[in-house]
């Protein structure tokens, strides 16, 4: 079975479209879309507010079930993970404290983008290491016990989800890889696989530009198809893969932004690249996945603003491919999750990077 491992802080969305009477087996090429191909638009306006005065300082959140609460706290608390019950506000489960011991974690990034399972992933950046565990488990025995556990390559952009390909390898976003040729570091693809517990013994001097700036992909699988889906966090473009990670066709929209890259100064060992005009590209951020639909988040900004974040949107899409609903938020939201019945809407919001996040519930 194929897993895929998310990551949260940031967050992943992805869009498929190409016209709303474009057929998934249609799907060739580049396919373009606009707002205008959702069958249709919805506004969502008067979240309500959970309350939950005992988080700690919280990082990011998933809802499962419309039952728990699963928060995965900044590395500054004793406390890396928590789960609350939405029934009462009350905590079920406090784990992982902060260290580098048994049951510990440096880091904790919650990797939790679907409610039809009850296994996830939590990953350690500091270690770089995932570790497989399941809901149930962790809430019954109220301890850090992982099912299993990885270590991935330093060459994986930490920003980005890393997909587990089978018991001996995994695909993940190369943080070398550059999508200007004129800045090349000699990695022919934005996609790689990699062996499980593997480095590869190369460090930053071994490049000659620093990319992961303009780089990052939400990714997951196809759940009819298999195919791997790689939303672009700084681009409007979404890669659908094959088996071989050969793209199989992409999906272009709905901002057509103009992409250019540049060399900018710094104290850096090695150049930087980053985006032309002095722009901050953000596209697709986070997702959700059910059993019928995927829900994604769209930013759709060239100048993103973490002193001033504007109102985001959500992309309802079929696993065929039909775009079905464009949904506008009345604030900046991420960190999505859906109920199993798709009739409401869990996220996080706040109104500047700097603020504590509050956790909001939309009818959808």
């Amino acid at each position: 079975m194929k897993h895929k491992i998310g990551f949260v802080a940031l967050l992943s969305a992805f869009v498929l479209a190409g016209g709303s009477c474009t057929s998934r087996e249609e799907m060739t090429g580049d396919i373009v879309f606009t707002r205008a191909d959702f069958k249709e638009t919805k506004t969502l306006t008067d979240a309500e507010e959970i309350e939950i005065d005992s988080l700690l300082y919280p990082a990011s959140f998933r809802v499962l079930d419309d039952t728990v609460l699963v928060v995965a706290n900044q590395p500054v608390c004793e406390y890396q993970l928590e789960m609350y019950s939405l029934n009462t506000l009350q905590p079920l489960a406090q784990l992982v404290r902060k260290g580098n011991g048994p049951e510990e974690m440096l880091s904790c990034g919650l990797c939790l983008n679907s409610n039809c399972s009850r296994d996830f992933y939590l990953r350690d950046m500091a270690t770089q290491t995932c570790y497989a565990v399941n809901l149930d488990s962790l809430l019954k025995h109220r301890r850090f016990v992982p099912q299993s556990s990885f270590r991935y390559s330093s060459e994986v952009l930490m920003t980005s989800d890393i997909y587990e390909r089978d018991s001996a390898h995994y695909v993940g976003c190369h943080m070398w890889y550059s999508p200007d040729e004129r800045y090349s570091n000699g990695v022919a693809a934005p996609l790689a696989v990699f062996r499980k517990g593997e480095e590869s013994g190369k460090d930053m001097l071994s490049y000659q530009y620093f990319t992961g700036e303009v780089l990052g992909a939400c990714l997951f699988p196809n759940r009819e198809d298999g195919t791997l889906w790689a939303a672009d966090m700084h681009r409007d473009r979404i890669s659908v893969y094959d088996d071989s990670l050969n793209v199989v066709f992409t999906l272009t929209g709905p901002d057509h932004f103009q992409m250019g890259y540049e060399v900018i100064q710094s104290n850096s060992p090695i150049p930087f690249v980053s985006f032309t005009g002095g722009r901050n590209i953000h596209a697709y951020v986070d997702y959700f996945l059910t059993d019928k639909h995927i829900y994604l988040l769209y930013e759709g900004t060239e100048h993103f603003n973490p002193m001033q974040l504007s109102p985001v949107e959500m992309f309802k899409l079929d696993y065929k491919g039909n775009l079905l609903c464009r949904y506008q938020f009345d604030r900046y939201v991420y960190s999505i999750s859906v109920d199993r019945s798709e009739r409401h809407l869990y996220c996080a919001s706040r109104k500047t990077l700097e603020e504590p996040p509050v956790i909001l519930r939309y009818a959808l």
